[in-house]
């Protein structure tokens, strides 16, 4: 790999003057920026970073709607203020416990009262909470269940909001090139979104999601259910009215205890917040309103107040799946018991990435049948002195077509059938002095999990948190997401995950964990059970409220498979060998003004494999980043980044500000240059119109992708708009 002169990145000329640009020579004022911004980008690479399992948007519309209705710090629960990021499930028990013992909050700046939430944490934090309108400390205890709205506050209190987008690549690959009877894709190369929605505070919500992704045609035939749009999504849902907690119908997501059973939503993992990012922090029965196309449950879910801190949840969805169907023989099931004919067809694999552009892709939309019905019992702890929850939840599926049992082997505990069952207890605690937290479960095909830890307050601004996790290669969670390595898998692993956060001063902070972890049974293309382990150390330091700067170090090691000529001696099964990546960056933040922000990074990477045919690859990344608010409704974001790699085992990431609610990390390989250019316009209240243009050049390529996805050239480029109005 060489430089863009002939020789490599001069790091350290970089690394100056990133410094330069990363800390002020005075007192600036901050610009007109989200806070949270620099942690956020963070835990999303990471989760990219470690082969996510799951779409990270509704992390992101998460975020995006806890800015457009804020929590009420003196009602919200402590699972509610935990989705915070500033916050975390440690410090929102906090907050509930000042609360309880100190009464209502009478403004924002006094939480700075919960002990440990200091100055910056405030700041970061103050973008999602708010005060409610009752503030009244001398009116007795509060009620045992939030006031329910009459439905005149409803009607005449409901907000609207609108989104329309619409992106596409602007540099066409050769599936949509020739006649329309010879496209591979018949349908427009345009991502289209809608959205509409009716809120009232956090309480009410009707909402309707339409998309339709790249290559799929927009039109209208009831044997694919694809009416327009290629993909529809509907809720109507109550929240937090008397002992209604949750009332969704239609689509929804559920989210109990640590995910091991069942948590329909993505969820951050190992990154910087090395004591916070592996909880979870369970919120129950939500309504879901995303575009991942099957991960969420379509049907009816209550959750009510039964007792004093007693809740109890039902939940019954049908929806259909993509899969592919085979029409097999009943020897080719395994089970000599069945009778021949005893099915028509059987389910090889189910698909994912919600594509129907193709015939191919066509045929596996909505070919699997789901019935889902399940319960929880969920005990919430919340004295003064505890905040936790204990509680139970069961599920049972029933699929229309069974599941085939996997031909290789390492599919030989995957679920097969057309009944699954899952039961999980789980439990946390959180005090003064830490966390505690557990869950057991018992899997779809009889096998076990569990994950369990502690958290420690260790005083001195140190805390720890220590997570043990075992699944065993028979646990089969078809809904779950737990932590651990592969994060959101929970099966074939055990792990022991160590975590630390120091904060010597109120400008230093230090993250760091080491995780360990094993594979006890093979795995794919990996012949043997195998190990590996990963350890990461994040520093920032804070010289003001301006200015941030921070480094980070990032080192795994696994074993993966041999070729097969490369066996152990005597044996038939390829023998293993180690492969370590491991990443280095720079990052520098400096509100200049009120109006401008510089953002700076380097960053490099280093892959090693202990084959000499493969060898040592590295990678290099800079960038610079521009927020300019032009005006009061004007503001631009501007990004040049450059990366030199020696192939895509050296890939970098980078987290790229885009249109409101779409997610944006690009694998970054090879030698290129990639740039963006975001403007945001507020041109009234409650109106905002975005456009996002992006380029990628990469060097030495005649074409940039593969199959019908691969563009002729060395350039391709993205464009998206969108147009957000709420009123």
């Amino acid at each position: 790999m060489t430089g863009w002169t002939g020789r490599r990145f001069d790091l350290s000329a970089w690394i100056a003057l990133l410094l330069s640009l990363a800390l002020p020579a005075s007192a600036q004022v901050p610009a007109d920026s989200a806070d949270t911004e620099v942690d956020t980008e963070a835990r999303f690479e990471a989760l990219v970073e470690d082969d996510l399992a799951g779409d990270p948007t509704e992390l992101l519309e998460l975020l995006a709607s806890l800015r457009d209705d804020p929590l009420d710090v003196n009602t919200a629960t402590a699972e509610e203020l935990a989705q915070v990021p500033a916050l975390g499930p440690l410090l929102a028990a906090a907050v509930v416990r000042r609360r309880a013992e100190a009464g209502p909050f009478t403004s924002l700046p006094a939480l700075r009262q919960v002990e440990g939430v200091t100055a910056d944490v405030y700041l970061d934090a103050r973008p999602f909470l708010t005060i409610g309108p009752t503030l009244d400390a001398a009116a007795g205890p509060a009620p045992r269940f939030p006031a329910a709205p009459s439905i005149g506050q409803v009607v005449s209190g409901l907000r609207y909001t609108g989104i329309q987008r619409v992106q596409r690549r602007l540099d066409l690959g050769a599936g949509y090139e020739g006649p329309d009877s010879l496209r591979a894709y018949p349908g427009s190369p345009e991502r289209i979104y809608t959205r509409l929605q009716a809120t009232y505070r956090r309480q009410v919500s009707v909402n309707v999601t339409l998309e339709k992704d790249p290559g799929e045609p927009f039109r209208f035939d009831g044997a694919t259910n694809t009416y327009g749009y290629d993909y529809q999504s509907a809720h109507v849902a109550v929240m937090d009215a008397g002992r209604i907690d949750a009332l969704v119908i239609g689509d929804y997501s559920a989210q109990f205890g640590q995910g091991l059973a069942l948590w329909r939503a993505s969820g951050f993992g190992k990154g910087p917040d090395a004591v916070g990012g592996p909880l979870r922090s369970g919120r129950g029965i939500r309504p879901y309103g995303s575009v991942d196309e099957n991960n969420f449950f379509r049907g009816a879910a209550l959750t009510l107040g039964v007792g004093k801190g007693l809740y109890v949840s039902a939940f019954a969805s049908r929806r259909a799946l993509d899969a592919s169907l085979f029409a097999p023989d009943t020897a080719d099931l395994g089970d000599p018991d069945l009778p021949p004919g005893a099915f028509d067809a059987v389910v090889t694999s189910l698909s994912a990435d919600g594509l129907h552009r193709t015939d191919r892709e066509l045929a596996r939309k909505d070919a699997l049948d789901e019935t889902l019905v399940g319960g929880a019992a969920e005990y919430r702890i919340s004295n003064g002195v505890i905040e936790g929850q204990v509680g139970v939840v069961a599920t049972r599926s029933a699929f229309g077509t069974p599941l085939a049992p996997g031909t290789r082997p390492d599919e030989l505990f995957d679920f097969a059938g057309d009944e699954a069952t899952v039961v999980s207890a789980y439990a946390d605690a959180k005090t003064r002095a830490g966390v505690a937290f557990a869950e057991v479960a018992r899997g779809a095909g009889g096998g076990l999990g569990a994950v369990g830890g502690v958290g420690l307050d260790l005083g001195g601004g140190a805390d720890l948190l220590v997570v043990g996790r075992r699944y065993a290669p028979d646990y089969v969670s078809l809904h779950g997401y737990p932590f651990g390595e592969r994060n959101g898998v929970g099966r074939n692993e055990s792990g022991i995950y160590a975590g630390v956060r120091l904060k010597p001063s109120r400008a230093w902070t230090v993250n760091a964990y080491l995780d360990q972890y094993r594979f006890p049974f093979l795995r794919f293309n990996v012949p043997r059970p195998s190990r590996g382990a990963e350890a990461l150390v994040h520093v920032e330091h804070r010289p003001s409220r301006y200015a941030r700067v921070y480094a980070q170090a990032r080192t795994e090691t696994r074993e993966v498979s041999r070729d097969a000529d490369n066996t152990v001696p005597g044996s038939v099964v390829g023998s293993l060998g180690e492969q370590t990546r491991q990443t280095l960056r720079l990052q520098g933040e400096w509100d200049a003004s009120r109006r401008l922000r510089l953002r700076s990074r380097v960053e490099g990477s280093r892959f090693e494999d202990e084959d000499p045919a493969v060898g040592v690859s590295t990678g290099s990344l800079v960038y610079q980043d521009v927020r300019w608010q032009i005006s009061e409704w004007l503001r631009t974001d501007v990004r040049l980044t450059l990366f030199d790699t020696d192939g895509y085992d050296a890939r970098l990431y980078a987290f790229e500000n885009d249109l409101t609610g779409v997610f944006a990390i690009p694998a970054l390989s090879g030698r290129g240059v990639r740039g963006y250019l975001l403007f945001t316009a507020r041109p009234s209240s409650g109106v905002t119109a975005q456009l996002k243009l992006a380029t990628t050049w990469l060097r030495r390529v005649n074409t940039i992708g593969s199959g019908a996805n691969a563009v002729a050239g060395q350039r391709v480029s993205d464009l998206g708009v969108q147009l957000r109005v709420r009123i």
